[in-house]
């Protein structure tokens, strides 16, 4: 008798603190519903920017692909040019993050006729056309976008605590222009750094490692260091408490501006801290073998290997190795 009571017991308990649990939950998510109110919304017609009139591969159905748009300082246009555009795919039948850049000046074939380098695609009608133009070339089905500046990334950044990153010797020696620029459009005063190796840097110091592009590899290598900020903050995030969740929350979500609903938001962050991941698996499109060359017009262009890296690109964004 006392051995079947015990096991009551001891059932009634993980029930109860199961529901302590779930509550705790649904108070949490039902809070992060009332903060994604604050996001700065851009709606876009989602039907018209998968309508390529190509066939998208099968694969795409399992992921949740997001596009991320990283956006400068702009003194001519409502709209700043693409400084960093990237795509997040979540899969959770494979139970993987995967995030990979797209070269700011790769020339791209406009749907509409036309060419034009992928990061001033956005200047001409916004979200929506850089999405069409990267589903037009590498038959994708993007409707889902995550836009920030450079005003409000050192935000987000310190919002999360900073982020730990290794400075070279040769990086050193850029990024304290940088954050001398961040700091001159931003009205703030940020300390520079002043030794080479790994260090937890603050919001602009962090979004001017992510700038620099005048060290060995140029370009190609700062699409890496901004894919090394986002996975870092990516570590970061995954790794908080839950009860500091809401209080991160409130901070984060007004300084970003998207198209994705509240649902949608709900769903991928409660997708991304579930997955158990360690970090990200990263790449940069096109590959160094498929440029074919860059010219210089009225301003730098790279002529890429359309099928090729369509090709790549899908085999990063829907491989299950």
């Amino acid at each position: 008798m006392k051995e079947k009571a015990k096991k009551s017991n001891n059932k009634k308990a993980i029930i109860i603190i199961s529901s302590i649990f779930a509550l705790i939950l649904a108070l949490i998510f039902t809070y992060v519903y009332n903060m994604s109110n604050k996001v700065s919304r851009v709606e876009i017609n989602r039907e018209d920017v998968v309508n390529i009139g190509k066939e998208t591969p099968k694969e795409q159905e399992d992921v949740t692909l997001i596009a991320l748009l990283g956006s400068d300082y702009s003194e001519y246009y409502e709209t700043s040019a693409s400084d960093a555009t990237m795509i997040l795919a979540i899969d959770k039948k494979n139970n993987k993050i995967k995030l990979c850049s797209l070269m700011r000046d790769i020339y791209l074939d406009l749907p509409q006729g036309g060419k034009m380098n992928l990061n001033y695609t956005i200047l001409d009608g916004g979200p929506a056309s850089i999405l069409k133009t990267i589903n037009y070339n590498f038959d994708l089905a993007i409707d889902k976008f995550v836009q920030v500046d450079l005003e409000r990334l050192p935000k987000i950044i310190d919002a999360l605590g900073g982020v730990e990153i290794e400075i070279t010797g040769e990086e050193l020696q850029y990024i304290n222009g940088y954050i001398d620029h961040i700091d001159k459009n931003n009205g703030t005063q940020t300390p520079h750094i002043t030794t080479s190796g790994l260090q937890l840097l603050n919001g602009t110091q962090a979004s001017a490692y992510s700038r620099i592009r005048y060290t060995a590899g140029r370009d190609f290598k700062r699409t890496e260091r901004q894919r090394d900020v986002l996975n870092a903050l990516f570590v970061k995030f995954k790794d908080i408490n839950f009860t500091e969740l809401p209080g991160l929350i409130n901070e984060i979500l007004p300084l970003v501006t998207t198209n994705l609903t509240n649902g949608e938001i709900i769903s991928i962050a409660k997708d991304g801290l579930s997955m158990g991941l360690s970090g990200l698996e990263q790449g940069r499109f096109p590959s160094d073998a498929n440029i074919i060359n860059t010219e210089f017009t009225d301003m730098y262009h790279m002529n890429i290997d359309i099928e090729a890296t369509t090709n790549e690109l899908h085999n990063f964004l829907f491989s299950k190795e």
